[in-house]
């Protein structure tokens, strides 16, 4: 029979760092891909970027932010898609080391611009999760994710419906082409 692990007295779940309720899915815990080779598609979302704090309101302010990080930290970028509460760049980095600098730096630049107070009670900050990347192919990969691009564009400026109320998924790539 196996013995029963001892209780951590004095010491509350919420405080314990290496309690699972702290960490969120085991997927999540892994670093996200990076490439110098080859250009990433870049995703941050925000929950909080709804009425008065939509991105939209300030999308020069943002992408003023991101150029001027870009250039002081040598990342490419080629298209920056602001959708109101999330936004999709387009780059491409000189050096991996450089990531880190350029990434903290845009998402507190964004969230200063857009001037979010973080509340004293609570630890929710501006962004929903941390950024989500994906290492784009050159040729085919990077022309479909181009077009995706297009189409969150033309989503947030309402001229086409959202992808929710499009009947066929089919049928995206060929909206894109007849507003491109």
């Amino acid at each position: 029979m196996s013995r029963k692990q001892p209780a951590f007295h004095g010491f509350p779940k919420k405080e314990r760092a290496f309690s699972p309720g702290l960490r969120t899915t085991r997927a999540s815990r892994q670093y996200r891909p990076l490439a110098t080779k080859e250009a990433m598609h870049v995703v941050l979302r925000s929950d909080h970027a709804r009425g008065a704090k939509s991105l939209l309101k300030y999308d020069g302010v943002v992408r003023a932010v991101i150029a001027k990080l870009a250039k002081r930290h040598g990342v490419s970028v080629y298209r920056v898609v602001n959708a109101g509460n999330h936004l999709h760049i387009t780059l491409k980095l000189s050096k991996q080391f450089l990531w880190r600098g350029f990434i903290s730096g845009v998402t507190g630049g964004i969230a200063r611009a857009v001037q979010h107070k973080r509340d004293e009670n609570t630890k929710q900050g501006f962004w929903s999760s941390r950024p989500f990347t994906r290492i784009i192919a050159w040729g085919r990969d990077y022309n479909v994710v181009k077009d995706y691009h297009t189409l969150n564009q033309l989503e947030a400026e309402g001229a086409v419906p959202p992808r929710s109320q499009m009947l066929k998924p089919e049928r995206w790539r060929y909206v894109v082409n007849a507003f491109s």
